[in-house]
C-alpha cells in the first residue's frame, strides 16, 4: 500500500516535470510593423541644399506631407515618416510579453518668398 502511494506520487511528480518541460517549448512570437509617410534616405536628403528651387525639391522628394505659409511669403514644407513596431511573445498562458517601438523622422525644407531653399533640417 505504501509503495503504491509512493508510485502515485512519483508518477505525479514526473508528469508535472514533463508538463513544465513542454511548457517552455510552446511559444508564439508575432511582430507587426506599420509605416506612414515617406522616409527620405540620407543620400537623397543631402541633395537638398540652400539655393535649390521648389521644382527641384519636388522632383527629388515629391510633394510634402505638410506646407506652412508664414508671414512675408516664406514657406516651410515637411515630409513626415513614422514606423511603429509591436512585438508580442507568449509562452503557453503563463508568460506574455509585449514590446513596442516607434521611430519618427520629419524632413523640413524652408523657402524664401522667391521659392528658393534657405534651410534644410531633420527633426
Amino acid at each position: 500500500m505504501k509503495s503504491l502511494r509512493c508510485f502515485h506520487i512519483l508518477t505525479l511528480c514526473a508528469t508535472c516535470l514533463l508538463g513544465l518541460g513542454l511548457a517552455g517549448c510552446i511559444a508564439t512570437n508575432n511582430t507587426n510593423t506599420r509605416t506612414t509617410g515617406k522616409i527620405i534616405p540620407d543620400d537623397v536628403f543631402a541633395q537638398i541644399q540652400p539655393g535649390k528651387t521648389k521644382d527641384f525639391v519636388i522632383s527629388v522628394l515629391s510633394q510634402p506631407s505638410q506646407k506652412i505659409t508664414e508671414e512675408g511669403g516664406s514657406e516651410v514644407w515637411k515630409w513626415n515618416y513614422t514606423e511603429a513596431k509591436m512585438s508580442e511573445k507568449s509562452f503557453i498562458v503563463l508568460f506574455e510579453s509585449t514590446n513596442s517601438t516607434t521611430s519618427k523622422q520629419t524632413t523640413v525644407v524652408e523657402f524664401n518668398r522667391d521659392g528658393v531653399v534657405t534651410k534644410v533640417s531633420r527633426e
